[in-house]
């Protein structure tokens, strides 16, 4: 599959999350896919034992992730996403073993890409947005959000569970040029150039 190169805005994402006519499960898997800034494919096979709640922190647990070799590994989502999570499972009836989100004709199957795309896709649409998105573009989105709001990229590409900084700065489009530019506008503010 390839990834769009396009992402949603903060307010079409609150557009997106706000349309009147999206289904439950729908809804909920947008905005864990956003929240958490995971790959489809983490999400679509994820089961409800896979969120967690400990003192402080709710997370999903991710298992054989593509960008490391450990067999498991926790990413954080909000606990508003976490009681999303549960609230969905616990009114649907999904057990602890089954898939979170299943398709609607073969009950304990994890719905596939093509179906998520196609989701995507109809709720950008019928929410009046003309932009070429995939299922990635929310990661992406979040990523760029959050480098935005003013998280530090080394912690956003840490967040996006990349192995290394460049990689974030590819997928973001930041140039070396950008961060000269930065750095640049900064130097020229500094005190320093009154000394």
């Amino acid at each position: 599959m390839k990834y769009s190169k396009e992402w949603f805005t903060e307010q079409e994402i609150k557009k997106l999350f706000e349309y009147p006519n999206i289904s439950s499960r729908d809804l909920l898997l947008v905005r864990v896919c956003y929240y958490g800034a995971f790959r489809i494919s983490e999400v679509l096979v994820s089961k409800r034992e896979d969120y967690e709640l400990d003192d402080i922190y709710t997370y999903l647990i991710l298992r054989k992730q593509k960008t490391d070799k450990m067999n498991w590994e926790r990413q954080p989502i909000p606990p508003f996403t976490y009681g999303e999570v549960i609230r969905y499972c616990n009114d649907n009836n999904i057990k602890t073993q089954d898939y979170v989100f299943q398709t609607q004709k073969s009950h304990g199957s994890y719905m596939s890409y093509s179906m998520a795309y196609f989701i995507v896709k109809k709720y950008v649409k019928l929410a009046g947005m003309d932009k070429e998105i995939t299922t990635h573009s929310f990661r992406r989105s979040r990523a760029t959000h959050l480098l935005d709001d003013g998280l530090e990229l080394y912690d956003v590409s840490k967040f996006l569970r990349h192995k290394s900084i460049v990689t974030t700065m590819k997928y973001l489009k930041i140039s070396k040029k950008k961060l000269f530019d930065k750095v640049y506008k900064i130097d020229n503010k500094s005190i320093f150039d009154k000394i």
